[in-house]
């Protein structure tokens, strides 16, 4: 399985499966014989597969300095969700590109989340990649 995306324009209708496949064909010959199966979701549907993504914008928003700060909204503790307690979702932390440092830093608002959890639900204050890596 592989999978990859492209930059486009905000609401891009146009499907550029043919234009990726050609391009890894430049660098692997014969790559387009061994695909089995393409799936291709243009960026004014990516809305469709997540709501975040309005016009394909998979960073949930723009990335200024503001964002990267204060995403999703301005609060102490960003990670933690602010829900109705008994709402069965007590404890409920959020660990995706709409939180603190944001987009392009892949895998770093889940382990702020995971370290915040840890401290606030457990109080432990071990680093979560530190617990990770004792289990490899």
């Amino acid at each position: 399985m592989l999978w990859t995306y492209a930059h486009v324009p905000n609401g891009c209708t146009v499907d550029v499966g043919e234009r990726v496949t050609a391009q890894i064909e430049r660098f692997a010959p014969g790559f387009r014989d061994v695909v089995l199966h393409r799936s291709v979701i243009p960026a004014s549907h990516m809305s469709d597969h997540d709501e975040n993504y309005v016009g394909g914008d998979i960073a949930a928003g723009a990335p200024t300095m503001w964002q990267m700060l204060a995403r999703p909204a301005l609060r102490w503790d960003p990670y933690r969700v602010p829900l109705e307690s008994g709402s069965g979702f007590d404890g409920a932390y959020l660990c995706s590109s709409a939180a603190p440092p944001g987009p392009g830093v892949h895998g770093m608002p889940g382990v702020h989340a995971a370290k915040r959890a840890l401290r606030q639900v457990f109080g432990d204050r071990r680093d979560p990649l530190a617990l990770v890596r004792a289990l490899a």
